[in-house]
């Protein structure tokens, strides 16, 4: 169970464990607006969305490179080819080879399937003939995409959208 908490500007900037939640509205640092239908106890309910009591500098929300993230971005297609492909038959390619000097950055990772990568090999795609389909960089992600693993209360609703 999870706690929108918002700041004194009613902005969304987490989201929180329920326990968490329950715990900052008791504590007097804010107010609780919605609530879950049960709680840790008969007489408290713990908190669906609380706000802060003060004001917290906007976060900008940043994503870790990872495989996962990475076939999210791509939209589980495969970047030299543009067909679709479940999570156990795809890759990631470096654009620039590994072994000519590339990392693993947003700006440099792409989602490949297997045969594709295979096919291209340690060469940068001039040599291989084999542009990606889209330019890859790093994703601009919302709280929502941030989060988008959990499911989303409707209770959550007028305060994100």
């Amino acid at each position: 169970m999870y706690t929108l908490k918002l700041d004194a500007s009613w902005r969304p900037i987490e989201v929180i464990d329920a326990y968490r939640g329950f715990n900052i509205a008791y504590s007097g640092r804010a107010s609780v607006i919605e609530h879950h239908d049960e709680g840790p106890t008969p007489k408290h309910q713990f908190p669906s969305v609380i706000v802060l009591k003060s004001y917290i500098s906007k976060r900008k929300f940043h994503l870790s490179c990872t495989r996962k993230n990475v076939f999210w971005r791509d939209g589980y297609i495969c970047q030299y080819c543009g067909v679709k492909f479940r999570n156990s038959e795809l890759s990631l390619d470096h654009v620039k080879p590994k072994s000519r000097g590339g990392k693993k950055i947003w700006s440099n990772i792409v989602t490949a399937c297997h045969r594709c990568n295979n096919k291209k090999s340690d060469k940068t795609p001039d040599e291989a003939n084999m542009q990606p389909i889209n330019k890859p960089a790093c994703p601009s992600v919302s709280l929502l995409d941030f989060y988008r693993e959990i499911t989303v209360p409707l209770k959550w609703a007028p305060f994100l959208y």
